[in-house]
């Protein structure tokens, strides 16, 4: 699995490696901020046959949780089961240790985790909880996962723990059936130091109470070359649908049993449509409103669905240009 983006030209650290005690800030030349395969024209959208919203990996971890007393979190942690806190403080770092080495050895790693091809690879961050035969998993990590992650020192384990965020994309079949499950996800990278050497013992998804804000810069992706995509992604909605659209299409469909399906979007999905960037997981939001007419036939009679909802789209800054990771509907109108 190659990896096809960089990040280039970041205008400055939020906060510096004070005497090599400390990391948060951004990642900058020659580092990686995708993991999967290159993203084609043919395979940047949806154009499989069922969706899911980001129930197939493991559930988005939450975020901030700043300024909650240690007696709350503690609480929490144990009323709600999340996981252990990442360490909130840092030990000097050994002098010949470097915060890129430390960045470098996860990187790595996660390109291993990006091209397994299980539906749970170990030690990785990603998983899918379909209960169905999973086979055929394509796994992509997007969002930059190395920019801006927090990093802290722990000398009595010997051990760099590294905090940081990714998109999750799932690409995979299930019961016969091809799906695409898309998730926001916190990762934490458990990085051994032992003679001399970097090891990562693992990278796991990670959520609770009181984690450090993971803040990516907006790289200020023109909004043309996105529209036309996500105007393409639409398109291919419409064209791949049959009893429902494909995977990573909003996943509205008619009645169980409905025959002579034929689906057209009426409106411009673009018209009022806005993007936002989302610092936190480095992609950009897009919400808009679309017009769908589906006709019909149900129990012998001709029917016309026509639906007016608000819609939000995933769309990921990459080498290659923007890529539209989903699509899906905030209304049910």
């Amino acid at each position: 699995m190659r990896v096809v983006d960089q990040q280039t030209g970041f205008g400055g650290e939020r906060q510096a490696n004070v005497e090599g005690n400390y990391y948060e800030g951004p990642v900058y030349n020659n580092i990686r901020n995708h993991f999967g395969p290159e993203p084609h024209a043919e395979r940047s959208e949806p154009e499989v046959a069922e969706s899911s919203s980001g129930h197939g990996t493991a559930a988005a971890a939450g975020g901030g949780g700043l300024g909650v007393v240690i007696a709350l979190a503690v609480l929490g942690y144990f009323i709600f089961g999340g996981d252990e806190p990442f360490p909130k403080t840092s030990d000097p770092w050994p002098a010949e240790v470097k915060q890129e080495a430390v960045i470098a050895a996860a990187s790595d790693w996660l390109d291993r985790c990006a091209k397994s091809t299980s539906s749970t690879p170990a030690n990785c961050p990603q998983s899918i909880a379909d209960t169905s035969d999973v086979s055929e998993v394509r796994w992509a990590f997007y969002g930059n996962p190395l920019e801006a992650p927090v990093i802290q020192y722990t000398e009595a384990e010997s051990r760099f723990d590294m905090l940081g965020t990714v998109i999750v994309t799932a690409d995979y079949t299930a019961s016969k059936q091809a799906r695409r499950a898309v998730t926001p996800a916190k990762y934490w990278a458990k990085v051994k130091w032992a003679d001399g050497k970097l090891d990562v013992q693992e990278i796991k998804e990670h959520s609770a109470i009181g984690d450090p804000e993971v803040a990516k810069q907006d790289p200020k992706m023109a909004w043309e070359p996105a529209a036309a995509k996500l105007s393409e992604a639409f398109t291919r909605c419409v064209r791949g649908a049959k009893s429902a659209m494909p995977a990573g299409c909003p996943e509205w469909s008619p009645p169980s049993g409905a025959e002579k399906i034929k689906w057209a979007v009426t409106g411009d999905p673009l018209l009022t449509a806005r993007a936002t960037f989302d610092p936190q997981f480095g992609i950009y939001r897009v919400k808009g409103t679309y017009q769908l007419s589906v006709r019909y036939t149900w129990l012998g009679t001709a029917r016309t669905d026509n639906r007016n909802p608000t819609y939000e789209a995933l769309i990921a800054p990459t080498a290659a240009g923007p890529v539209v990771l989903q699509i899906k509907d905030t209304t049910t109108v």
